[in-house]
């Protein structure tokens, strides 16, 4: 799926204290910003990594938002190492650092993209985390880290964060228009309201079913097993 309309924008460090030799941002078709992407000296050569985060029980990194097809992954690799190339070439005055942002690209009809949205509700909910998804967009690129949040007025939906060294949070991966956004919140919160009542039915199937079996086998009094918990049908 070559051609895609990339936007890159790479921000060299000027005195790189490891692999590391520049930062950069992509857009992709005017829809998903990418932050975070790393310009890295290998034994081979230089070489693109995507923005990653680490999980806490495992310690292994993952990346948090990639092209989903080799073609693109190409394309992109090759177009932040020419970006760099030619960054890294100018006097710091001339280059530019803008960044993209949400809600910069407009007038783009959103109503074909696909969206292929995974959710995992947690057992055990961390803070105001009720569940974590992943969202593809039109089989381009993967989004990972999303997360279902409680607030005062609901549910709502935040894109995956990195914090900067100044302790402050900034989204990873995000659509760059506002329609396209919308759009995977909206699927996001549907598809952990299934999650949640699938999770329901199935907690309500196990614990009649818990009980019928504790009556069959003597465990229970009769009187406890033919009583009926709330909520759960006969």
């Amino acid at each position: 799926m070559a051609g895609n309309k990339l936007d890159i924008r790479v921000y060299p460090i000027d005195e790189p204290k490891g692999n590391t030799k520049a930062f950069a941002s992509v857009a992709v078709d005017d829809l998903i910003a990418i932050r975070g992407v790393r310009v890295v000296e290998g034994e081979k050569g230089l070489f693109v990594s995507m923005p990653q985060s680490q999980d806490k029980k495992s310690g292994e990194y993952h990346d948090t938002a990639f092209p989903l097809n080799g073609d693109l992954r190409k394309e992109l690799t090759k177009a932040v190492i020419d970006e760099y190339k030619t960054t890294i070439s100018l006097d710091p005055g001339q280059r530019g650092y803008d960044k993209p942002e949400p809600g910069a690209a407009s007038g783009i009809d959103v109503s074909g993209i696909k969206l292929d949205v995974r959710v995992y509700p947690l057992n055990e909910p961390q803070g105001k985390t009720k569940a974590f998804a992943s969202v593809a967009v039109d089989d381009l690129i993967a989004i990972c880290g999303v997360r279902v949040v409680e607030g005062e007025k609901g549910l709502f939906v935040t894109m995956p964060q990195s914090q900067d060294k100044d302790k402050k949070f900034h989204d990873v991966a995000f659509p760059l228009v506002g329609d396209l956004r919308k759009e995977i919140n909206k699927a996001v919160l549907n598809e952990y309201k299934a999650a949640e009542k699938t999770a329901d039915k199935s907690l309500a199937s196990g614990l009649k079913k818990g009980a019928e079996k504790a009556a069959e086998s003597g465990a229970a009094p009769k009187s406890a097993a033919a009583k009926k918990s709330p909520g759960i049908g006969g």
